[in-house]
């Protein structure tokens, strides 16, 4: 993340973009290693001696707020531009090539105090949080093997808000299993368990593939079996579904060539057939989970190379096998969009309510004065891992090629999701539990939160309750004058409230002012 923030700071304007994009994914990237970490942590033996699960969990929640905070500095400052640009794009430069003591070096001139207020254009605040992120991130760097010293985490016992599966974090079918198929009201197969429909649905386009394959040749239709029962292997909706089989048949289509090309240089030279093969089928591994058309590529090249091996190769034998699992991957598609449909858009739905339920409970917790710490750092974690699902299941229709969605629209709310959970965070670190005087102002958010999980917000019907819950929020927040100028909590709590009104689709209103001589930071 350090390095992506270097990189947009230091880019044209004209690459920002593209580049503050990456910066995103490479956010949600951090909070899944975070998540991965949380369940890892209840294993026995997984912890150095002397660590606990809560006490790995505060420091990993006091390191992801700094690195969150450079990246949302580095944003603003990428922005708005300055004279001080080129200072915090090393800043961020050293840090990502872990040079801590240059990091200090740099980042002192901008933490000196100044007077009054920076100049218009200098990007001096943005710089400042930059700067101070960075040092903070290197002071606990630097501290990392050692036990926290956290005098409220007593309670030994760990229990993470994530359980992994084999060891990964759970796909989509976590949240696809509450979920209904289309037609329940008139199908009572659709109410079966997501387990069972997906058995039907594997059955049926397993018969069809056999039948439809054996069309076309009587000693091949495995591969359209196959092409057909692969695309609902680790799916859940009919998007995933329907994305899978079309990336096997990319896959296997310039597998094809590239396969046939090397077929014939390799021909009658097994070592190098042998490094093909072995080459190929690392490679292929290695990227399953970055892309899995670049996984059948290379299974593509394989099987071209085991043919040759076996004196059974030829162009037409291939051109056979992209029919079968051109012909098994439509059928996959076919029977996963009507045979028992389970619909991405309920299932984002049925992700998007858990979420705000989630972000209802931490904002509840966070008022209430008997408030454990380590109860609200799990809280936030479990925020974590609400987006983690979200941004799963989201993740089919932020392609162009869904049809009837705005893939721009669903990335850029997204985006805004990302961001609240980041400000959730910020207000757990920023001391609990919420001073009396805000404590209206997150009940009213946690109120909003609730409303936002129970309904459905659409630009021309907005919610009464939301809209009522942050007016509360709004009139509050503009009310109070904190007795210390830069109280840590109303921050988090002013961007909570700009970011749950542009989720609610609601018009923007006006924003808290910062107090005199404070900056006023981004909610990204």
């Amino acid at each position: 993340m350090a390095r992506a923030g270097a990189d947009l700071l230091a880019a044209d304007p004209r690459r920002h973009a593209r580049l503050r994009r990456r910066l995103h994914a490479r956010q949600l990237r951090l909070s899944e290693a975070a998540l991965m970490i949380e369940g890892w942590s209840a294993e026995p033996g997984a912890l150095p001696v002397g660590w606990s699960g809560p006490a790995l969990r505060r420091r990993l929640l006091d390191a992801h707020l700094a690195i969150d905070a450079l990246a949302a500095a580095a944003e603003t400052l990428a922005e708005d531009g300055g004279e001080l640009l080129p200072e915090a794009a090393r800043i961020a430069g050293h840090l990502g090539r872990r040079e801590y003591g240059a990091v200090e070096y740099v980042a002192r001139p901008l933490l000196e105090p100044r007077t009054g207020t920076a100049a218009p254009g200098t990007g001096r605040w943005p710089a400042h949080h930059l700067a101070a992120a960075a040092v903070e991130y290197v002071t606990l760097a630097r501290t990392a093997t050692a036990p926290p010293p956290y005098d409220d985490i007593t309670d030994e016992a760990y229990d993470p808000v994530v359980t992994l599966a084999q060891g990964n974090l759970p796909g989509s079918a976590a949240v696809a299993s509450d979920v209904a198929a289309r037609g329940s009201r008139w199908n009572p197969l659709s109410r079966l368990t997501l387990t069972t429909r997906q058995a039907i649905q594997v059955a049926v386009a397993g018969t069809l593939a056999i039948l439809a394959g054996r069309e076309l040749s009587q000693a091949r239709y495995y591969w359209a079996v196959l092409a057909a029962f692969i695309a609902f292997a680790g799916t859940a909706t009919r998007s995933e579904t329907s994305i899978k089989a079309v990336n096997r048949v990319v896959g296997t289509l310039v597998g094809l060539g590239a396969g046939i090309g090397l077929a014939h240089l390799t021909a009658g030279h097994t070592a190098w057939v042998l490094v093909v093969i072995v080459t190929s089928m690392s490679l292929g591994f290695y990227l399953v989970n970055v892309s899995y058309a670049c996984m059948i590529f290379f299974v593509t090249i394989m099987v071209s190379q085991l043919y040759s091996v076996l004196h059974e190769f030829s162009a037409g034998l291939l051109l056979l096998r992209l029919e079968e699992t051109a012909l098994g991957a439509a059928i996959g598609i076919a029977v996963a969009y009507f045979i028992l449909p389970t619909s991405t858009r309920d299932t984002v739905e049925t992700a998007r309510r858990a979420y705000f339920r989630a972000l209802a409970n931490l904002l509840d917790r966070a008022t209430q004065t008997g408030a454990d710490g380590t109860e609200l750092d799990a809280l936030a974690r479990s925020l974590d891992h609400r987006l983690q699902q979200l941004t799963l299941v989201a993740r089919p229709l932020t392609r162009p090629m869904t049809w009837g969605v705005n893939s721009r629209l669903v990335r850029h709310r997204l985006t805004l999701y990302a961001a609240t959970t980041r400000q959730a965070r910020a207000l757990v670190r920023s001391g609990f539990p919420v001073p009396p005087e805000l404590a209206d102002a997150c009940t009213a958010l946690s109120r909003a939160a609730t409303a936002l999980a129970g309904s459905t917000p659409r630009p021309d019907h907005p919610v009464p309750d939301v809209t009522e819950a942050l007016s509360t929020a709004a009139t509050t927040l503009l009310s109070h004058r904190p007795h210390h100028p830069g109280t840590p909590v109303t921050q988090p709590l002013v961007h909570l409230r700009q970011l749950l009104t542009e989720l609610a689709m609601l018009p923007t209103p006006p924003t808290t002012p910062a107090p005199a001589n404070q900056p006023t930071t981004s909610p990204r």
